[in-house]
């Protein structure tokens, strides 16, 4: 049996990591340039361009959700191996 442990300060870690890579992505969005003028390449550069910032928005936002899936499933486990305790510690059946 494999004994399964992950602090707080571990999840709130890596939460911060996720929320800070987030974040990060976003504060780019102002870095991009308005238009691209490279000649006879402008509309491929501009299309190129165009599916950057459309999945850097896309990852920024997942980071987010892995993010709030991370609080919750450390609040879960905690939750649990709680429950867990009480019912041994009463002598209770767990099923």
């Amino acid at each position: 049996m494999s004994d399964l442990q992950i602090s707080t300060v571990t999840l709130g870690t890596i939460q911060k990591i996720l929320d800070t890579a987030a974040s990060g992505l976003e504060d780019t969005a102002d870095s991009a340039p308005a238009a691209i003028d490279a000649g006879d390449m402008t509309p491929l550069l501009t299309e190129m361009m165009a599916k950057v910032v459309t999945n850097a928005a896309a990852m920024s936002e997942g980071l987010a959700g892995v993010s709030a899936q991370v609080d919750v499933a450390g609040r879960d486990f905690w939750a649990t191996d709680a429950n867990v305790s009480d019912a041994f510690a009463g002598g209770l059946r767990v099923d």
